[in-house]
């Protein structure tokens, strides 16, 4: 029996006898500081807390059925802990928090979705400045870092089986180190300080690529990138012959090789520039 219980309140009551089927509960109160009063949801597969005072995610140790979890929102929220037991997860999500580290994951080995960001709504993601502690999540599939505050892209080396990586919004300057990522489809790194594409070569299986609003000059490296279908590099001060242009047919040379490519997006001027006159 697939029951989805909402709550809006700051605890969680179930009937007597209802226990063993409850598969989802969602806790929307924006009061709550702790979690406590689910051990007996032993059959729980999805969680889904929002809470701006949500200080610790102990008391999640017993719900070892749980496929997928949402923390969301906390401005209190600082750390990862108490998830050890959580072998079973697929889905986690972390959106909007305060987590400053990536630490305590290395047991959800079933993890395939992993997000440090809220793509529901407009909670930004955390302030993680580095890619660490994720060597022995080897089934991620979907990874998304949109909105933190990472300085380097070190640490997603043994992630081969990614096949999504969303890096947009950060403050990355080198992309080299993805190159042992082979499955990945799509790649998103807008609103860097990119300023050489390098590193993707070996990425033929990339579908997706976004490079908007970065630094970067020349058109290198693409070539290989046989399947690529979306290319997107707007807000860029890329030059040909000393120029810089803002036809795009006049860079349709530089792909002629991506002969799967059926949407080319490009513009050199930044968003608030693109309707003055030049």
């Amino acid at each position: 029996m697939n029951e989805f219980v909402l709550v809006n309140g700051n605890e969680v009551f179930v009937r007597e006898g209802g226990v063993l089927s409850i598969e989802g509960v969602r806790i929307n109160p924006q009061s709550i500081q702790e979690i406590e009063g689910l051990d007996k949801l032993v059959h729980l597969r999805a969680l889904h807390i929002y809470s701006y005072r949500l200080d610790s995610m102990v008391g999640l140790e017993k719900l070892t059925a749980l496929r997928e979890l949402h923390i969301c929102g906390s401005e209190q929220l600082t750390k990862i802990e108490g998830l050890e037991n959580l072998t079973n997860l697929e889905t986690l999500q972390l959106g909007g928090n305060q987590i400053e580290r990536i630490a305590g994951l290395e047991n959800l080995k079933n993890l395939r979705f992993l997000y440090f960001n809220n793509p529901n709504n407009d909670d930004p993601g955390n302030p993680i400045r580095r890619i660490e502690g994720l060597d022995e999540l080897k089934n991620l599939e979907f990874l998304d870092f949109f909105e933190c505050e990472l300085t380097g892209i070190e640490g997603l080396e043994n992630l081969t089986n990614l096949k999504s990586l969303n890096l947009a919004e950060n403050h990355i300057k080198d992309i080299e180190g993805l190159d042992t990522l082979i499955n990945l489809e799509k790649l998103y790194l807008s609103y860097n300080e990119i300023s050489k594409i390098e590193g993707l070569k070996k990425l033929k299986s990339l579908k997706e690529l976004r490079l908007d609003d970065n630094k970067i000059r020349e058109i290198e490296g693409l070539d290989k990138l046989v399947n690529l279908e979306i290319l997107s590099f707007t807000s860029n001060p890329i030059q040909v012959l000393g120029k810089y242009y803002t036809d795009k047919e006049i860079l349709l040379p530089y792909f002629k090789d991506l002969s799967n490519l059926k949407e080319l997006n490009y513009n050199p001027y930044p968003e608030s520039m693109r309707y003055r006159s030049i």
